[in-house]
């Protein structure tokens, strides 16, 4: 069995050495912890750097879509002018259909006046060609009668000439 000096020398190197593993340890975390609070300040000002680019680009697209909306704002209202005058036109378009229908009927009536108008001078152009060929009888027998009575003067003067004359 060891001696009690024996056991104290072992107690002593161990705890020798229980410390400079201790220290070593401990140097060792101390150098970990410096390394990992290192790059934990490294990560804070990268995301840092990070959260200000992505802030500076959200910024960006929140100017980008508000002058999209800008844009749709002024095309809503150019559509809505456009609605309007196509509604405008619409009705006027139907107030010229109603017209063209009144103009439709009264074409029409047209027609079918200018269609008894029609009949009705054909009906006369066949009374005037009969009239034209009583005329032309007419014409016929006056110039006949024309010359009957030209006979008639010439008969006369002869019986004129064949009569004594006056004392």
């Amino acid at each position: 069995m060891p001696t009690q000096e024996e056991r104290l020398d072992t107690v002593e190197f161990d705890l020798r050495q229980f410390k400079t593993e201790t220290v070593r340890a401990y140097q060792d975390m101390a150098l970990e912890i410096t390394v990992i609070k290192g790059l934990a300040e490294d990560s804070i000002r990268r995301l840092s750097t990070l959260s200000d680019t992505m802030e500076k680009r959200f910024d960006g697209v929140d100017r980008r879509f508000e002058r999209v909306d800008t844009r749709l704002d002024t095309m809503d209202t150019r559509l809505e002018r456009v609605d309007t005058r196509l509604d405008t036109m619409d009705t006027r378009l139907d107030r010229v259909d109603t017209r063209l229908d009144r103009v439709d009927t009264r074409l029409d009536t047209m027609d079918t006046r200018l269609g008894t108008m029609d009949t009705h001078l054909g009906t006369m152009d066949t009374h005037l060609g009969t009239m034209d060929t009583h005329l032309g009888t007419m014409d016929t027998h006056l110039g006949t009668m024309d010359t009957r009575l030209d006979r008639v003067e010439d008969m006369l003067a002869q019986i004129l000439e064949r009569l004594p004359e006056k004392p």
